[in-house]
């Protein structure tokens, strides 16, 4: 239970035994996420322990607290910034583990549902493009949109391509760009070169360079504010513990 870095096998290197033993290594790249996975597995191995009637005092609670707060310390994520630290009587940290337990959930669970709602809705293609990308972007669509007026192609491919290439002007002055339209006529560009001839030659330039934009700007995931600047999902009641009281006692 708990931690398992650090423990080695004398059968093993050292760096083989690391890799086996860091459970933290198959955890998703983001730190949110990799968070609220952490959380769950964590939740159920602690609920195995209480089923199975292993736990010794409030042991196992307190290596599940240790865990993801070292966890939150470690990823900054200020996930328990408004918790005091863990009370070392049984008695007030059983009223304490109850809260952060809760809290440690409801986090969790509101991390992954964050992170189903930005797939579904496709905001993995979601840029957040700056004054002069975007200045820089439009210059190349007007040029792409003035050669395709000259070139002689079918109107229906003009008109397509012509639509596309409008749908994602439309985006990029947008404060969230979606790069869906872009992509499409990209796509139909490849897809139709035949049309082109030799001409399709510096309008996939254009086009390249336009992706190159893209691929530079930051990801709107990764613009979105961190988990500590949030609003808090529940501040916690202050935790204070005093030395001074046994535990039969109420202070006033």
């Amino acid at each position: 239970m708990g931690y398992t870095l650090g423990r080695t096998s004398s059968t093993k290197p050292p760096e083989c035994a690391m890799s086996d033993s860091n459970e933290f290594l198959d955890l998703p790249p983001d730190s949110e996420e990799a968070f609220a996975v952490y959380q769950r597995r964590r939740m159920a191995e602690l609920e195995e322990v209480w089923e199975n009637g292993r736990n010794s005092g409030w042991h196992a609670e307190r290596e599940y607290v240790d865990d993801l707060m070292a966890f939150d310390e470690v990823h900054g994520l200020g996930i328990f910034a408004e918790f005091s630290p863990p009370p070392a009587r049984d008695d007030p940290f059983s009223e304490w583990f109850q809260q952060f337990r809760r809290h440690a959930q409801i986090a969790s669970r509101k991390i992954l549902i964050e992170v189903a709602r930005r797939i579904n809705a496709g905001e993995t293609d979601i840029v957040a493009l700056d004054g002069s990308t975007k200045t820089a972007i439009h210059q190349l669509i007007s040029q792409i949109r003035e050669e395709i007026y000259r070139i002689r192609i079918s109107d229906e491919l003009k008109e397509s391509l012509l639509a596309k290439l409008n749908a994602f002007a439309r985006e990029v002055d947008r404060t969230r760009t979606r790069t869906e339209a872009f992509y499409a006529a990209a796509h139909q560009f490849a897809r139709n070169a035949s049309q082109f001839g030799e001409e399709i030659e510096p309008l996939i330039k254009k086009v390249d360079r336009i992706s190159a934009w893209l691929d530079k700007a930051t990801k709107w995931k990764d613009a979105l504010p961190k988990w500590s600047e949030r609003r808090q999902i529940e501040k916690p009641r202050p935790q204070i513990e005093d030395q001074r009281f046994g535990s039969d006692e109420i202070p006033f």
